[in-house]
């Protein structure tokens, strides 16, 4: 009877270490796969990146929002911003247009 209770407690410890095994063989697969920690930390990134690009439009939408808010507010700002798009002027004005200069390349020193 003690040998037989013995066996079995060593075929319990064999199983047991057999899942053990498998279980470890298991993770280390669905770690290092395809959807593993690599994947879920590309995906903490891309979410950075969202959040971030999102918190951009929200400003901007916040300015443009200011903008057209001042625009309808204001009848000089909107009627200079309007002859700016149209470039129309008002009797008497004049328009200087200059175009802007050349960017200077330095000569090459001579050996």
């Amino acid at each position: 009877m003690v040998r037989r209770s013995r066996a079995i407690q060593v075929y319990k410890r064999f199983g047991l270490a057999v899942a053990l095994a498998g279980f470890a063989v298991y993770a280390v697969v669905n770690l290092t796969g395809s959807q593993g920690v690599t994947a879920l930390f590309a995906k903490w990134d891309e979410l950075h990146r969202i959040q971030v690009q999102n918190a951009n439009l929200a400003s901007e939408l916040q300015e443009r929002k200011e903008r057209i808010r001042l625009l309808t507010d204001n009848l000089e700002e909107r009627e200079l911003e309007i002859r700016k798009k149209l470039q129309k002027l008002r009797p008497g004005e004049k328009l200087y247009q200059v175009p802007d200069p050349e960017p200077t390349v330095p000569a090459k020193p001579e050996n």
